[in-house]
């Protein structure tokens, strides 16, 4: 028995050897056998998309190659926005997008004749404070130094522009006082506002519900008595 170990000695030391790498490598690589489900670019999604189900796909990645910021299943990512362009089978990552409007910015959904406007005001001037993003305001310029009621009985002109949608309520960063609001205007309307905004006293008006109209577009108008 002896004399075989010592005949075969080198061959058993190298089958030992050999069993024992076997052993180290699939301890090694068996992590990597196992997957994990992915959700990847179907195509190339570009910067502010809004991202749809046929955009995503999911493939299965060795479990040690995820990146811990990926998503399971596209669920989560579907009316989603994305913040940077993403190649097709790019894993999406959560920075990749935005959840929300007011991640990506207001400007997402503006038609091409549509534009938001900010129109300051004070408290005093803007229903004590109490509008409230989603309602709708009338904005009325008087000529400073004139009442409303001077330019309807024929005194200097006012510019109104009737039921614009508020998108956002504006207040003072460090006193949290009211301080006006962004509206939705046609592109018109909107360089009106921005023109009598200078020039002007600006008094806010809240519309009625009532007046509200079914379709998204605001129906607002312009005039001068």
């Amino acid at each position: 028995m002896r004399t075989i170990l010592r005949k075969h000695r080198l061959l058993i030391i190298s089958g030992i050897l050999g069993i024992s790498a076997a052993a180290i490598s699939h301890a090694a690589i068996s992590p990597y056998v196992v997957t994990s489900p992915v959700v990847v670019a179907a195509r190339e999604i570009h910067e502010h998309e809004r991202i749809e189900p046929k955009d995503l796909r999911v493939v299965n990645y060795p479990r040690k190659a995820v990146p811990k910021d990926h998503f399971a299943e596209p669920g989560p990512l579907q009316g989603a926005y994305a913040l940077t362009r993403i190649l097709a089978g790019q894993v999406v990552m959560s920075g990749h997008v935005a959840r929300g409007k007011g991640e990506i910015g207001l400007s997402v959904d503006l038609e091409p004749d549509m534009r938001c406007v900010f129109v300051p005001a004070g408290e005093e001037r803007a229903v004590g404070g109490f509008i409230k993003r989603g309602e709708k305001v009338d904005v009325v310029f008087t000529p400073r130094g004139v009442t409303y009621a001077a330019t309807l009985g024929g005194g200097q002109a006012s510019l109104i522009v009737r039921s614009l949608l508020v998108v956002e309520v504006c207040r003072e960063p460090s006193s949290g006082a009211f301080a006006g609001v962004v509206v939705l205007a046609k592109r018109a309307e909107a360089e009106a506002i921005a023109g009598g905004i200078e020039t002007c006293a600006v008094s806010l008006l809240l519309s009625p519900k009532e007046s509200f109209p079914v379709e998204s577009a605001p129906k607002t108008e312009a005039w001068l008595p």
